[in-house]
């Protein structure tokens, strides 16, 4: 069997899914929910490459019994990353038994593969096989968009939880770091990008039918695989392991920030006095990891009368409101350094932890890098 380079490069990508599935059930990181879960996303995903795999090289005409199988597998793959999104956001989250309702897309498709395709004929197989013009869909538009319609759904609704949780972290963090899962939601943006070029592709399939739409659609599949296995490898691998998520206190509290209406958003002038002169005298701001519930104890105030303040009295989050102590502390130490004194040491000093956070934060304040703002100064 001849091997093109879209061949390659989807065998490739699977045995770079199968080795981090490996390396996620290994003892050490199978203990965490979220790896397990990543694990079986990843295989869920080298199973759709299959698909196309066995497409491209024409195994599938060989193999019939084999055929759509890792199509059916792959369509887990959009609720398993909802939930893996789930378990690093959550720290109480668990599987549930209510939780096989996301199961529900590949039980209604296997139904209908069942009766539509494994318990037909071999030679009626064959025929379906031929007359197909791309892989993993039966000749039903209607299946087809159904499919991408609720995979979409799935990624749509991981992003803005992704969202929603960023906008929390923000609110009852003063320290970013390792808590941030931009770089998750980057992908599953671009990944919704390319299922809905597929749907667009599907549906048009059906009236426009060509050899080279197949070989599209196999090129497609392959460069999108190995990007998105490899982006996952280099970022799922970084990702800590002890990673600080939310407990379900800090999620309704935020929770209870959202749901205020415009009335309920009066808040205490008093308790924004007394935090002011707390921030000037104390400067709880130095410590790295303060946060509001931590804040809220030093004040002797409600948790979530404190976040009120900050977030509708000052139109501040809290990460807002600490990182401009932090940055006027830095501006101040930056002028009255001695010589020798670094950047870094200042931005520790200040109760930064995080040089990308620390020049990002302080551009946007000051207009320029700390290190112009020493030059100038």
């Amino acid at each position: 069997m001849y091997l093109t380079l879209v061949d390659l490069l989807l065998a490739t990508s699977i045995i770079q899914s199968l080795g981090l599935a490996a390396f996620l059930l290994l003892p050490e990181t199978f203990r965490l929910i979220s790896n397990r879960l990543l694990a079986v996303s990843v295989l869920a995903f080298a199973a759709s490459l299959s698909e196309v795999f066995l497409y491209s090289t024409g195994l599938a005409l060989q193999h019939p019994n084999l055929a759509y199988l890792g199509s059916l597998v792959g369509l887990l793959q959009a609720s398993l990353l909802y939930l893996y999104a789930q378990s690093l956001m959550y720290r109480d989250f668990r599987l549930l038994p209510r939780h096989v309702v996301h199961t529900l897309l590949f039980g209604v498709v296997l139904a209908i593969f069942l009766v539509e395709y494994y318990l037909k004929p071999s030679e009626v197989k064959l025929q379906i096989l031929l007359s197909r013009d791309h892989p993993s869909v039966l000749t039903s538009p209607l299946l087809a968009a159904a499919i991408h319609l609720v995979f979409l759904g799935y990624l749509w609704a991981t992003i803005r939880a992704l969202s929603r949780f960023g906008t929390t972290v923000r609110r009852l963090f003063s320290n970013l770091e390792n808590k941030q899962l931009a770089w998750l939601r980057t992908l599953l943006i671009g990944y919704a990008f390319v299922w809905t070029i597929s749907l667009l592709y599907c549906l048009s399939a059906h009236v426009f039918k060509s050899s080279a739409s197949a070989l599209w659609v196999s090129t497609i599949g392959a460069i999108t695989g190995f990007l998105f296995i490899n982006y996952l490898i280099i970022n799922a691998l970084r990702q800590p392991v002890i990673f600080s998520v939310l407990s379900a206190e800090q999620a309704r509290l935020a929770q209870g920030e959202d749901d205020l209406s415009p009335p309920d958003k009066e808040v205490d002038g008093a308790l924004l006095r007394r935090l002011a002169t707390h921030m000037i005298e104390t400067r709880p701001y130095l410590d790295a990891n303060l946060t509001v519930e931590q804040l809220a104890r030093q004040l002797g105030a409600p948790t979530r009368a404190l976040s009120r303040a900050i977030n509708h009295g000052l139109e501040k989050n809290f990460f807002e409101f600490v990182s401009d102590y932090r940055i006027a502390e830095a501006c101040r130490q930056l002028k009255t350094a001695k010589a020798g004194t670094t950047i870094l040491q200042v931005m520790y000093d200040s109760g930064f932890n995080s040089k990308s956070v620390f020049n990002t934060a302080f551009k946007k304040a000051i207009g320029m890098t700390p290190s112009d703002y020493r030059v100038r100064s």
